[in-house]
């Protein structure tokens, strides 16, 4: 197995065992998407030299037979972001045509991007395997400006793994000190040891409909001195819906090892038709109930609330 595919192969490996929470500079943390496509078809890399004159570097190829690009790391749009390699083509024809790759320094072609810049391969430097040709620039000026990485794709994308998405290659001209590196002077301060959630326990109460094709009615609470305190309340058409968007709640950092429990209650009385159309009350005698308890977002996604029986499709 050669360099790149050990390297994916592992990383592939870090995801199956749910390894996806991370941090990178500036207290950026959270849980990762990661998105590793189909590999690249062979006359999308004839269609490469036939419009740069130019066969790709053998690690970059490499790369892309086992993946025609990837977005690794991502915390929302941010990550490490490797193009296809239709997208590279497209991408770095328009930037010669605009002037982001300048007529005297139009040795690059742009492959991805990362932390507000771009990607770039120094064309002239790829031709020999032995020259380091990486390179990276902000998204504005021009490519008379860049930023050497000092790496081949194949040790490139190494550490951008190990670094978890991060540019590794500014590490050593960082200083926590004096580079603002912290956030905002409100943000709630963490603890070695202590968990960084800012909200121990949350509450949730999802109430069913009275009518079956009535809405959801979901009350998420967090607590203010042991008390429950409404955050927000919503109706929903569908468990489905209910379950996206408790999920994009408890995504959020003060929420990923928050105690969380959900209570789920059904009507006391339901509405049903008669022949005519007409709606009919007609009462539940043994209402149903479920609470379940969850030890953080990842143990609520691994195991979502489940509807109450005879509501599965609903």
């Amino acid at each position: 197995m050669n360099q790149i595919a050990v390297v994916l192969d592992g990383l592939k490996q870090k995801i199956s065992q749910g390894s996806t929470f991370i941090q990178r500079s500036y207290n950026s943390i959270g849980h990762a998407t990661f998105h590793l496509p189909k590999p690249v078809k062979p006359e999308t890399l004839q269609a490469f030299e036939t419009a740069f004159k130019q066969p790709l570097p053998s690690e970059y190829q490499t790369f892309l037979e086992l993946h025609d690009g990837a977005k690794l790391f991502m915390l929302g749009d941010e990550g490490l972001v490797l193009y296809p390699l239709e997208e590279v083509i497209e991408k770095t024809i328009e930037a010669k045509e605009d002037g982001l790759i300048d007529e005297d320094y139009d040795h690059y072609w742009i492959i991805g991007e990362v932390n507000e810049g771009y990607l770039l391969i120094h064309t002239d430097h790829a031709k020999t395997e032995d020259t380091p040709y990486m390179y990276w620039k902000y998204h504005e000026g021009s490519t008379e400006d860049t930023d050497a990485i000092g790496q081949n794709f194949g040790t490139f994308l190494e550490r951008s793994i190990i670094a978890q998405g991060d540019m590794y290659w500014e590490f050593n001209i960082f200083d926590v000190r004096e580079d603002d590196y912290y956030v905002e002077e409100d943000t709630e301060q963490v603890q070695a040891g202590v968990s960084i959630a800012s909200k121990e326990r949350v509450r949730i109460e999802i109430e069913y409909p009275i009518y079956r094709r009535g809405g959801f009615i979901v009350s998420f609470y967090t607590y203010e001195n042991e008390k429950p305190d409404l955050w927000w309340k919503s109706d929903y058409d569908t468990m489905k819906q209910v379950h996206r968007s408790l999920m994009s709640t408890l995504e959020e950092p003060q929420f990923h090892f928050t105690e969380i429990t959900v209570f789920q209650k059904e009507a006391p009385i339901w509405q049903n038709e008669d022949a005519s159309g007409e709606e009919i009350a007609k009462r539940v005698e043994h209402p149903q109930t479920q609470i379940m308890q969850y030890d953080g977002y990842q143990a609520f996604v691994n195991d979502l609330p489940r509807p109450l029986p005879g509501w599965e499709k609903a």
